[in-house]
């Protein structure tokens, strides 16, 4: 039974979304989803096509018509891409994928004329739309999803429909979703968990929260309230405890799920504090699906704890040869699951020389596993600084330098500087941080006194997943570090 098939089963008069002072039943749902399938095939939209979606207004895409018109694509059964940024939506059509697109794209990028443009509005106040219910297609359906691109080439990754309903499955398995959840998603709809987290919520009768704001702080304060499920990234939920101040209503019935990264103690003890009564970790990728689960208190073991192996999910340590590493050791992460994908589609890390290799996938994490099945999560091979043979954990730092006050959010890389490489940290922090107090500070913090850049920053940008693209940043820093140099030699 496909997603769409598990929705409809739904009683017609049960609440499936509410967007802001809307409550959209299940019945109403599908009825937009049939007319905007009747609308979509209208315009020559069919099972052979592939469509880029972007209807809506909310920057992290989950509107009720952007999820309408995902929808309607999925029973179509055409493939689609979540299109709602700006990475997602140049990488799509760069690459030739989409042959369509629905919704509007011009704050992001210009669409090629070659691409036909679809306009969409689904609005839930507005009457009822009359239409029949449309056959349902689903089966021939597929979404290509963009990893998360850290290295700066994202790629794709196929799921049909039948990998569709399995990873919704998993979502269900793993007990968080329910008949009276209400799930306010953060993460972007172009990310798996924010595709397939409101499906599974569909899918088990609960409803899925899609403020009307377009973003930040105004969507937080329509939503959470009413939010007893929430899923998101560990810097999300820091940069919401630090915007939404005091503790949030609702805060007994609600549960916190954070994928993409480390849960950090002090960002878990505020939230404890002010803005859940439970807190999860999950682990896992777009290629295999999720590998473990656990609850917050698997940080007082090791601080980059993420939970226990789930069943189906195997999971080795190995060194750099490939041999496994005893049981409690660090080394690279390799793990296979029933659900994983075999490849990238479109070919562009071929099997045996990317991260697929010999039936296991190698997500470049570094990692420990212990004897019981709970696996920890030290940072990323990458994510190692190599400075002159002096190595250093870019991820242990940023946990550090990150609880110092005043510091809102940091990153640190090595920037590459005609003198040789130098750490470097982007700070983002209120104007009046004395910002020669925090480099001692820092300095304190390091095992050995090693000289460093210190870059006040407005933000620090971040993939869909909340995670840093390390490579990106520095280069900025660098460039940032040489016009001062040179301005400083010409005053």
């Amino acid at each position: 039974m496909g997603i769409i098939a598990r929705i409809t089963e739904q009683p017609g008069e049960r609440i499936a979304v509410e967007a802001g002072a809307c409550k959209v039943s299940f019945a109403r749902l599908l009825a937009d989803v049939d007319a905007a399938a009747a609308a979509f095939r209208a315009d020559g939209v069919s099972a052979s096509s592939t469509v880029g979606i972007r209807a809506g207004a909310a920057e992290n895409g989950h509107s009720y018509a952007n999820w309408v018109a995902h929808l309607a694509v999925i029973k179509i059964g055409a493939a689609h891409v979540s299109m709602t940024d700006t990475a997602s939506v140049r990488a799509a059509l760069q690459a030739g994928r989409v042959d369509c697109v629905i919704g509007s794209f011009e704050s992001l990028i210009e669409v090629p004329r070659s691409v036909r443009r679809i306009q969409f509005h689904a609005d839930p106040a507005a009457p009822s739309p009359v239409a029949e219910a449309s056959a349902n297609d689903e089966a021939s359906a597929q979404r290509l999803n963009l990893t998360s691109g850290t290295t700066g080439k994202p790629k794709f990754i196929a799921w049909d429909a039948a990998m569709i309903e399995r990873r919704v499955e998993q979502v269900a398995e793993s007990g968080v979703v329910g008949a009276d959840t209400r799930l306010f998603p953060l993460l972007h709809l172009r990310t798996t968990a924010g595709f397939r987290y409101p499906l599974a919520a569909w899918a088990a009768g609960g409803r899925v929260l899609l403020p009307q704001a377009r973003k930040g702080l105004e969507r937080d304060r329509e939503a959470m309230p009413k939010a007893n499920l929430v899923a998101c990234s560990p810097p999300q939920l820091k940069e919401r405890l630090g915007g939404m101040t005091g503790a949030w209503p609702g805060r007994e019935e609600r549960t916190i799920l954070l994928l993409g990264g480390r849960l950090p103690a002090a960002l878990r003890e505020a939230a404890l504090e002010r803005a859940c009564a439970r807190l999860l970790i999950s682990y896992g990728a777009t290629e295999t699906g999720s590998i473990a689960v656990g609850g917050h208190e698997v940080i007082d073991r090791h601080p980059g704890a993420v939970g226990f192996l789930r069943p189906g999910a195997e999971v080795e340590i190995v060194d750099a040869k490939g041999q496994p590493v005893a049981a409690g050791q660090p080394g690279l992460i390799r793990t296979r699951t029933a659900i994983m994908a075999s490849s990238y589609e479109d070919g562009s890390a071929p099997t045996g020389g990317g991260h697929f290799r010999d039936s296991w996938f190698y997500p470049g994490d570094i990692g420990r596993l212990y004897e019981d099945g709970l696996l920890a999560i030290e940072g990323r091979a990458g994510d190692t600084l190599n400075l002159g043979g002096w190595k250093v954990s870019a991820n242990d730092l940023e946990a550090r330098v990150g609880e110092l006050p005043g510091v809102k959010d940091v990153c640190v890389v090595a920037m590459q500087l005609p003198e040789g490489d130098r750490l470097a940290f982007g700070i983002v922090c209120d104007d009046d941080l004395d910002m020669k107090a925090l480099n001692q500070r820092i300095h304190s913090l390091m095992a050995r006194r090693r000289p460093f850049h210190l870059v006040r920053l407005p933000s620090i940008p971040r993939n869909a997943m909340g995670k840093i693209p390390r490579a990106r940043i520095a280069s900025r820093l660098a460039a940032l570090y040489g016009a001062a140099r040179k301005n400083a030699a010409n005053a």
